[in-house]
């Protein structure tokens, strides 16, 4: 070891031979990275490195490059030399999933909690299972980088073994680039770049297709490159006269509201919002995110201006839309009102004045816009005018958030002491049991977690639910979150339907990995929300209400038996049913995850709604006739 330990220092050994030579000698990944990090040896230079690889061995040397840490993998044949090139390349930690689309879902929940690019490597033939998280992965525009192999490149287009006529195609609704790598010596330049494209504001997924023959090609001369000279720095500064005029509208408004975005957290304006809300007492609605961008417990929060109605939304006269697609029908909420006077600011620029008339148009960064206004309220008024201003519409605020927290608190209460228990009882506990910084992975019917559980700066982090609320998310999201941040807490908060929605597989990734996650299974055998809907658009209910028969939504009989099936994945887990069992079920869940293992809770949830406790299918069996 000595002798290689020596050629390395003198630049006689590339990083891929002494590991080779290291690993050939017996020393384990870890003990490898370990020589190698301590021997103070710089990474890739600003003017490349030139090697001679296969094509699995550049692809891996150019996320090294980009200081990539995990890559979430679903298993292909046609990996075999990125798989050969991970051997020797314990900086690479391969997190393998058992289905693709739950990889992409960690991968993305992984991306949302460190900020950091996911990186993928899928087969081909997987990549139709992809795409259901692929396309909640774009409506987040999380950073994802997604690889595939495929078959050789000298059969294509003979609707043969796993083949169609164009791959990339099929990614195109849910990818902002996509690209199939042609000649081996293109593989780092296409992974450079796909990178960049995906990791540039407004992120999202791009997917680069890797031939199997491309893949495993060798003797390949390239040249790596770092990362960070491909990097681009979309920062960018508001126009001074635009901010101006900006801020003189909101410190003339009479009723100014804030609508945030998933823009303000991926920027780091979470505590500029704040002092900027603060400075005038300006409402402050939470906008389509997949987020928390403003805190849920502060005054000024005014509700949710997507799938829900804020207050004091007709008295707007002035509306910032600040990171956040503009609210519209489509979200399931009413349109700013036309008399308002709209202030758009956002990074994804193309998204302003599509279809609302916008006064002011600001394209830049958030956190940039944020500061600049608040420095901008500051020169045109002094700190009296604006304390006093603040007050006053404070103190309107604190009665207004009271109010809808006494609504809240009324509505619970009917069934507070419940079994089966309200959600609104199980998140508050939760609450009280969590830790302060613990990470909340949300994938429920309702809105319990968000208003029965305090996030915010020095708070919990709300994570999910996915903006795209396409089921099949929250698991895999959940267990991507606990890897990018493994010394916080991070629990999962999923309904039944959606652990049905193809989830289980990633309890196997779970366990496999010791992901030290808590999965709580909101259990009221039942799509509950999508139960009233039908109901509410139901022919038959209307007449009839007793005549009306829940066809589709009922997921009981059979009963599943979520802890037998985690048990099955040799992870433990506990029913819980009462209120009055809920602290007990979870210091047991808490204790085992501090021992470096996941758990399971089979929350037993009431029904609520319209059409609530019907539970009725049609008998059809196809076995007895």
């Amino acid at each position: 070891m000595k002798e290689l330990a020596k050629r390395l220092l003198d630049q006689q050994l590339s990083r891929r031979d002494f590991t080779r030579s290291m690993a050939a000698l017996g020393f384990s990944g870890a003990a490898i990275e370990s020589v190698w990090a301590s021997s103070g040896m710089p990474g890739v230079p600003r003017a490349g490195a030139g090697i001679v690889a296969s094509g699995g061995e550049i692809l891996a040397e150019c996320l090294l490059a980009a200081g990539v840490e995990y890559v979430f993998d679903a298993n292909s044949t046609g990996q075999a030399s990125f798989y050969d090139a991970l051997m020797t390349r314990p900086q690479l930690k391969l997190i393998v999933a058992m289905q693709e689309g739950q990889a992409v879902s960690m991968a993305h929940g992984y991306e949302l909690a460190s900020g950091k690019p996911g990186m993928l490597m899928l087969p081909s033939i997987g990549i139709p299972n992809s795409l259901c998280n692929l396309y909640n992965a774009w409506k987040d525009r999380s950073a994802l980088v997604v690889f595939s192999d495929g078959r050789n490149t000298e059969t294509a287009g003979r609707d043969g073994f796993q083949q169609v006529e164009d791959w990339l195609s099929t990614t195109a609704n849910f990818t902002k680039w996509r690209w199939e790598v042609d000649r081996p010596e293109r593989i780092s330049e296409m992974v450079r770049r796909g990178i960049k494209l995906a990791t540039t504001p407004a992120g999202g997924p791009v997917y680069v297709r890797i031939p199997g023959n491309i893949l495993g090609a060798t003797d390949v001369e390239t040249t790596i490159y770092p990362q960070s000279a491909f990097t681009v720095d979309v920062r960018m500064s508001p126009k001074p006269e635009l901010i101006e005029q900006a801020a003189r509208l909101l410190i003339e408004a009479e009723h100014p509201m804030i609508n945030a975005g998933g823009e303000v957290s991926r920027a780091g304006a979470n505590a500029d919002l704040i002092e900027l809300a603060e400075m005038l007492g300006i409402a402050v609605t939470q906008g389509y995110s997949v987020y928390g961008d403003f805190p849920y417990r502060h005054p000024l929060f005014s509700g949710f201006y997507s799938l829900g109605y804020p207050r004091g939304l007709l008295q707007t006269d002035v509306f910032l839309n600040l990171g956040s697609p503009m609210p519209d029908p489509t979200i399931v909420t009413a349109a700013v009102p036309k008399t308002a006077t709209v202030i758009n600011a956002r990074v994804e620029y193309d998204k302003i004045a599509n279809m609302y008339p916008t006064d002011v148009a600001i394209a830049a960064g958030v956190r940039e816009t944020t500061r600049a206004l608040i420095d901008s309220i500051a020169s045109m008024t002094t700190k009296r005018q604006r304390t006093k201003l603040s007050a006053v519409r404070m103190e309107a605020a604190r009665k207004g958030a009271a109010g809808a927290a006494e609504r809240r608190r009324r509505r619970a209460q009917r069934g507070w002491e419940a079994s089966p228990m309200y959600s609104e009882r199980l998140c508050y506990e939760l609450d009280r049991l969590l830790d302060d910084n613990a990470s909340v992975v949300v994938e429920t019917g309702d809105r319990a977690p968000q208003e029965w559980m305090d996030f915010g700066l020095g708070r919990k982090t709300l994570i999910g639910p996915t903006t795209g609320f396409a089921l099949g998310w929250g698991i895999g999201a959940s267990l991507g979150v606990r890897i990018a941040r493994p010394d916080e807490q991070v629990i999962a908060l999923v309904g039944d339907g959606a652990m049905l929605f193809g989830q289980l597989e990633s309890l196997w990734t779970a366990s496999r990995y010791d992901i030290p996650v808590t999965i709580v299974v909101f259990n009221n055998r039942s799509y509950d929300a999508e139960r009233g809907r039908i109901h509410f658009a139901s022919q038959v209910a209307r007449a009839d209400k007793t005549a009306w028969k829940d066809m589709s939504c009922y997921l009981g009989s059979p009963d599943v038996s979520y802890v037998d099936i985690a048990r099955g994945f040799d992870i433990a887990g506990a029913v819980c049913e009462r209120p009055d069992q809920i602290r007990t079920v979870f210091e047991r869940a808490f204790a085992i995850n501090r021992e470096g293992r996941p758990f399971l809770v089979d929350a037993m949830i009431a029904q609520r709604g319209p059409g609530a406790n019907t539970n009725w299918h049609p008998g059809i069996s196809i076995g007895r006739g």
